[in-house]
């Protein structure tokens, strides 16, 4: 099962697909909806915007689920990309693939790995990508 996933990983920071999130008018469609709720439903830590996928640190407030905001945010952006490109049909996964954090040390490693994505994945620095 480990050599799927670091194997599909693999797949994805190499481009295979689609990479609506490449173009840079997506990507900010997509960090526009990363900050569009913040402070108000959910914490926003850190973010990493790839050009399949997005990694976010996001904390949701009491009376806020998860699973919600997430598939907000995605139906928000694939509806807009979709809505451009003239295109139809799903353009993020199902599901996404989230993590409880369990302690501080937890949530240092997953904040490193998401400041270092785009440079383990061989992509230039660009400011707009992350925070």
């Amino acid at each position: 099962m480990r050599d799927f996933t670091a194997r599909a990983k693999r797949w994805l920071d190499n481009g295979y697909g689609a990479c609506h999130l490449a173009e840079r008018r997506w990507a900010n469609d997509l960090k526009e909806r990363l900050y569009h709720l913040q402070n108000e439903s959910y914490l926003l830590s850190c973010w990493v915007i790839m050009p399949r996928h997005c990694h976010a640190v996001t904390r949701p407030f009491d009376g806020h689920v998860l699973e919600d905001l997430l598939g907000a945010m995605k139906g928000v952006s694939a509806r807009h990309i979709n809505n451009a490109l003239d295109e139809t049909g799903p353009l993020w996964e199902e599901e996404s693939y989230d993590r409880i954090i369990r302690d501080e040390e937890h949530l240092w490693r997953v904040i490193q790995y998401t400041g270092r994505n785009r440079r383990l994945a061989g992509l230039q620095h660009k400011e707009q990508w992350r925070r």
